[in-house]
């Protein structure tokens, strides 16, 4: 398929991925957890969203192009605390009316054991 550009910013990829693929004005993040273990969920989330960030911003967008987010999270308790930092980390970023279409899910594992949540995106360029 031509016109795909592979989009690593030096990212961690713990697999056989792309951390991000340009299709024509789509980029299609694959999903971002933290690298180093930390401590608890706020952490862990700034981490995903800073490394999906790093990825928009290598492909030449921002954080407001941002049109949808999947976030697959171990334990679905720990939603509240996720979406305070995902809500401060648009804000911080100039997203403060529209914020990116978004599922929520709690998923029984994450390829990491210390991974307490993975975020993917869509971004229109």
């Amino acid at each position: 398929m031509s016109g795909i550009e592979i989009i690593n910013p030096g990212t961690p990829v713990a697999g056989p991925y792309s951390p991000g693929i340009k299709v024509g004005n789509l980029l299609f993040v694959s999903g971002q957890g933290s690298a180093q273990p930390a401590t608890d969920i706020k952490e862990q989330t700034l981490a995903a969203l800073t490394n999906i960030k790093k990825i928009v911003e290598a492909a030449g967008g921002k954080i407001s192009n941002i049109v949808n987010t999947t976030v697959f999270l171990k334990n679905i308790k720990e939603f509240n605390e996720m979406n305070s930092v995902y809500k401060r980390f648009f804000n911080d970023n100039g997203v403060s009316e529209f914020y990116p279409a978004r599922a929520t899910v709690e998923v029984s594992n994450l390829p990491l054991a210390s991974m307490l949540i993975e975020i993917s995106a869509i971004v229109a360029l």
